[in-house]
């Protein structure tokens, strides 16, 4: 999947993209990922697309 910019936050994600809320916030917490990263003292959660969608590629199908 293409993104629209290289570095978006989780509305636009869920805006644009069209992935949930729950499953980038699963994604978020997930131990050892580098792709969602919040600034100090933030709220949002700001993501690396280009490792986000490689993350997800590895991700297992059902």
């Amino acid at each position: 999947m293409t993104y629209p910019r290289k570095m978006m936050t989780t509305t636009e994600l869920i805006k644009e993209c069209g992935f949930t809320r729950k499953f980038l916030m699963q994604m978020a917490h997930m131990e050892g990922q580098k792709y969602a990263r919040k600034l100090p003292g933030g709220k949002r959660f700001y993501w690396d697309t280009e490792k986000l969608g490689r993350a997800i590629e590895r991700l297992p199908s059902r």
